[in-house]
Order: structure tokens, then C-alpha cells, then sequence
């Protein structure tokens, strides 16, 4: 059998080789060295006494707060998402590429600009406070920069597209004959949808949730330019011990630390996501 032939034989495994490639150079290799950085020093050999230096009240502090900013942002995003993501499927009709298109804008703008254009929206001579100020609902300017509630709204707003494209592909393979079938047989719009529609798109709500979730445990850019340096968060963490203290051995331990907790805490979710389509089965 000649290349070529071997070559068509398998089109489909040679076609997705760079894709493994470009997945092993630039995120497998660079994590398997984390985890060589994390355990090995030049001077004693293998250890783990940087881990051993991670046991602290204020390292698993800055996890938990980063875990629960996640958490909360996952959530919210999720609950906005679904109905956006249904009302665009099936509602929005015309409008649909339109509506389509909005979503996918985001996208194509580069991430500091998103970030730094609520700086004119938050800060204290910023379009909301003059919106409040004008409407006479506040008599001096909000604080709302550098805190963390600057922090939530930008990685929600931020982060809100990763978690409407995916329940929206749902949404596009869903059979609506399910629904007929379903209303037909006497169950009511309620049941219906608990009972089907539910139960069949929430794998789409489930993959948007653990992406939004895993990119919000790492974000920072957004705590570092929103936050003031008032707390620290793991990703900010992780940026100081890399870039300015150049303490490799214990940010790579603090790294995989902070991974292992997140992988822990997604396995929870899914446990709990599984628990949730049982009950409306």
C-alpha cells in the first residue's frame, strides 16, 4: 500500500494531526514542564518542598475567592444565556444571522479593548454615573471602580458569548417534533419543557458552564486593570510569581495546586449537573 492510498485510507485522522500537533506544542508540553518545574530544583534534586509552601491560610484563600468569582460568573452567564440562546433559535426568525452575527462581534475585538472600554463606563466621571446623576437617582458618583463588583460585571460581559454559542448549537439540532409529540399527549407547556426540552439542551448549558468556568479560575487581566490591586486572584497570583518575583519553582507549584482544585470542583458541577437531569427525566 503506497502513502497516498494510506493517506486517503485515514483522511480523517491525518487531517486533525496539526490540530493534535498544535495541542501538544502549545498546551500539553508547556503544562508537562510546569509539572518538572514544580517538583525539581537544580540544587536538591526532586522535591516537594514548593508545594509544602503552598499550605497556607492565604494561598487557599486566594483559590477559594477565585473558585467562587467562577462559580458565580459561570452562573449568571448560564442563566442569561439559555433564554437568549432560545429566543435566538426560535423566536428571532428573520432576525436570526442578524441576532447570530451580534453574538459572534465580540469576538473579532481585541480583549484589552473590551476590558478597557468599561473604564468609561465605571469610573467616577464615567457614562453610568452621569446616566444615574442625570436620572437624579444617586446625588453623588458611585465607586465602582477597582472593586470587585467591577471585576464580576466585566468577566460576566466578557465571558457571556462562550457560554450563548454553545447552548445555541443545541438549540439548532434540536428536534421540535418533541414537542408536538409531547403537547399532543396532554402535558402542558411547563412539563414539556422540563421534562424534554430541558433535559435534551442542557448538555449544550453543561459545556458553555465548564468553559466559562475554567477561563473565569484563570482570568487576570480583568482583576489586575479592574480590582486596583486591592486582592489577589490565582491568576494574578500566578502572573506575579512568573513575571515579577521569577520564583518559577513555587508558581509552578501553586499552577498545578490551583488545577488540581479546579478539575476537583468542575467534577462537583458535573455531579451535580447529572443529579439535575435525573430529576427531570
Amino acid at each position: 500500500m503506497g502513502v497516498r492510498d494510506l493517506i486517503r485510507r485515514h483522511q480523517g485522522y491525518v487531517i486533525s494531526v496539526p490540530a493534535f500537533l498544535w495541542q501538544f506544542l502549545f498546551l500539553f508540553l508547556p503544562f508537562l514542564i510546569v509539572i518538572v518545574a514544580s517538583v525539581y530544583s537544580r540544587f536538591s534534586g526532586f522535591t516537594i518542598q514548593f508545594y509544602g509552601e503552598l499550605f497556607t491560610v492565604a494561598h487557599f484563600d486566594i483559590i477559594f475567592r477565585s473558585l467562587l468569582l467562577a462559580f458565580i460568573n459561570a452562573f449568571f452567564c448560564m442563566v442569561i444565556a439559555y433564554p437568549v440562546a432560545y429566543f435566538v433559535s426560535f423566536r428571532a426568525r428573520r432576525w436570526k444571522n442578524l441576532l447570530v452575527f451580534l453574538l459572534t462581534l465580540p469576538f473579532w475585538v481585541n480583549f484589552l479593548v473590551h476590558v478597557y472600554s468599561w473604564f468609561f463606563i465605571l469610573e467616577r466621571n464615567g457614562l453610568l454615573n452621569k446616566f444615574l446623576l442625570g436620572l437624579h437617582v444617586i446625588r453623588e458618583p458611585l465607586h465602582l471602580m477597582n472593586s470587585l463588583f467591577a471585576v464580576t460585571l466585566v468577566m460576566f460581559y466578557v465571558y457571556l458569548p462562550f457560554m450563548v454559542l454553545p447552548i445555541y448549537v443545541i438549540f439548532e439540532k434540536f428536534d421540535w417534533r418533541l414537542i408536538e409529540a409531547s403537547l399532543d399527549l396532554g402535558a402542558g407547556k411547563r412539563e414539556t419543557f422540563w421534562h424534554v426540552t430541558f433535559p435534551l439542551t442542557l448538555s449544550g448549558a453543561q459545556l458553555g458552564f465548564f468553559l466559562v468556568l475554567g477561563m473565569s479560575f484563570g482570568e487576570f487581566i480583568i482583576p489586575q486593570l479592574l480590582n486596583g490591586g486591592k486582592s489577589f486572584f490565582v491568576g494574578t497570583l500566578i502572573s506575579d510569581y512568573f513575571i515579577v518575583s521569577r520564583n518559577l519553582a513555587t508558581g509552578s507549584a501553586f499552577t498545578c495546586l490551583s488545577a488540581i482544585m479546579i478539575m476537583a470542583f468542575m467534577f462537583v458541577c458535573y455531579l451535580i449537573f447529572r443529579l439535575i437531569k435525573r430529576s427531570a427525566k
